[in-house]
């Protein structure tokens, strides 16, 4: 990123000098961590749901019920995934733009708890099917929403760490989970999964309850209601934690209506044909679903989804020893994702991806090395033990890099008004990667057996080529001077120039008088695009 000229930071750089550090943090970013993990509860459900079902989908009393053997077993695992690829590409930016980060918290969490409900409840495969595809509505609705909310109330400079926050709940969602697994170990018959699905709604009436406590994203409220910009400022000093006529919520704020005041003078308030022909918008949908699927296509979702299966594979044949190694795996994924949390602002995106690819084409290629020497005929114990750790290893490298990097990378290269849209057309990618490797992994590994980890030898060497000589780093700059990075006009430094803007105060002036003047062209714009 090119550096900001003195002149212009003098408008668009101002840093607060009221801020107070506790263990050496301000107060404003502890506020930032504790909303963020408040709403994080959003992404449990997507963990819980991928661990209980590894357990699930290998319960006897499960599988007796619904006859859930070979392709059966591949449907209700992918499901859930085609319910987020409908949740993402027609309901959930819609509900997102129409009310507002908070609602769509409480929005879809009722949808997934009807699918929990009829999950729970089912006496049919039909309504295991039915109440996974609306639970997965409901887990992209959420989702999608967590992530965007985070980069648009964090600052720059911990913008990473806090939306890593989304694959932090994910492992914890999923660690609980694999606990769950063994606790319900005694129970006989449907009462084990049928108690342990149930267990969702705790963490969803939880939510639905935190959604009314945290502020809206001043983003949001710019973008979505620009004749009262006196309501986003309020929103953006709340989040703040300082008064508004702190220079550095001015300064923010400026930032906000400068960009999108930009956009409207340049006509770029883009029409459905427009953001669908657009190479500028493409170029980062382009990023944002290749990053998504690069985790999926991994193969991680097929190790997590079938981990029971495959240590029984391995020659672990007790179900007890099985999800005793899944719990391990999943304390050690959750501690890989607090080292990425700590530290993914200060290394940046493109290493951590570069890594994360890394260690997983390392992995796969010891255990398929060790799979062609030692196959289950002529099963060994120490390469078994040897396998179960690289396995590990790429579930680390999924949950400390991959998997964190996909969301951030998602909320952050989107412009505002573009960003609803844009995190969940990136995240339908990574769901209809998902939704293809859980139906092909029983098949293929039935065809081609050890020769499956092979192909994701050549599958994570490719991504991990294409993020080093292609992927541009996005760490550290402000969302409002993103389009930089992306070969587009700064709106931001470009309004502040064409406007011959001096000072903060003077620039504030303009945008705000901007907004109120253009609010009835704007609202027109909004429903030519279909919102």
């Amino acid at each position: 990123m090119e550096p900001v000229p003195p002149t212009e930071a003098a408008v668009i750089g101002i840093t607060s000098r009221s801020e107070k550090k506790i263990l050496g943090q301000t107060t404003q970013t502890w506020y930032i961590y504790w909303i963020c993990a408040v709403a994080s509860i959003a992404n449990f459900f997507q963990g819980f749901d991928s661990g209980i079902y590894t357990i699930i989908i290998a319960e006897k009393a499960f599988i007796d019920e619904f006859n859930v053997t070979g392709a059966r077993a591949g449907v209700i695992a992918s499901m859930i995934n085609l319910g987020n690829v409908i949740g993402n590409l027609f309901v959930a930016w819609w509900f997102i733009w129409l009310i507002g980060r908070r609602y769509t918290f409480v929005f879809g969490t009722m949808v997934l708890l009807v699918g929990v409900a009829l999950q729970a409840g089912a006496r049919a495969f039909a309504m295991i099917v039915v109440g996974r595809i609306i639970a997965g509505i409901g887990t992209a609705t959420i989702g999608t929403n967590l992530a965007a909310y985070q980069a648009e109330v964090s600052s720059p400079q911990i913008r990473g760490r806090v939306v890593s926050f989304v694959q932090l709940s994910y492992q914890v969602g999923v660690l609980i989970a694999y606990c769950v697994g063994l606790g319900i170990q005694k129970m006989s018959g449907g009462v084990a999964w049928r108690t342990a699905t149930s267990l969702q709604c705790i963490p969803g009436v939880l939510l639905i309850c935190c959604a009314f406590t945290i502020p809206e994203s001043p983003r949001w409220l710019i973008e979505r209601h620009p004749e009262r910009p006196e309501r986003a400022l309020k929103e953006l000093s709340k989040v703040r934690r300082l008064p508004q006529e702190d220079e550095a919520v001015q300064a923010e704020f400026f930032e906000l209506a400068a960009a999108r005041q930009y956009r409207i003078d340049h006509n770029q308030d883009y029409t459905w044909k427009q953001f669908l022909t657009k190479y500028a918008i493409w170029k980062r949908i382009a990023f944002g679903m290749a990053t998504m699927a690069l985790g999926q296509i991994s193969g991680i979702g097929a190790l997590m989804l079938y981990g029971i299966t495959v240590f029984e594979g391995l020659g672990f044949s007790s179900a007890t020893l099985s999800l005793l190694l899944n719990v391990v795996a999943g304390i050690l994924s959750l501690l890989a994702t607090l080292v990425t949390t700590g530290g993914v602002d200060k290394w940046g995106r493109r290493i951590t991806l570069i890594v994360g690819s890394g260690l997983m084409v390392l992995s796969y290629i010891v255990i398929a090395a060790l799979a062609d020497a030692y196959p289950l005929s002529r099963f060994n114990h120490g390469a078994a033990v040897v396998q179960i750790i690289f396995i590990y290893v790429i579930q680390m490298a999924y949950a400390g890099a991959l998997g964190p990097c996909a969301w951030i990378y998602a909320s952050e290269i989107f412009p505002t008004h573009l960003r609803d849209k844009g995190v969940n057309i990136s995240q339908a990618g990574q769901q209809i990667t998902t939704l293809w490797i859980n139906q092909a992994w029983p098949v293929m590994f039935s065809n081609v057996g050890h020769n499956a980890y092979w192909i994701l030898v050549a599958i994570n060497s490719l991504g991990c080529a294409m993020v080093f000589f292609l992927w541009p780093e996005t760490s550290g700059v402000p969302l409002e001077h993103m389009d930089r990075i992306f070969g587009e006009t700064d709106k931001v430094v470009a309004f502040a120039s064409e406007r011959r803007v001096q000072s903060v105060s003077e620039g504030l002036g303009q945008t705000v008088q901007g907004m109120k003047v253009a609010s009835a062209i704007h609202e027109e714009r909004k429903s030519s695009f279909g919102v």
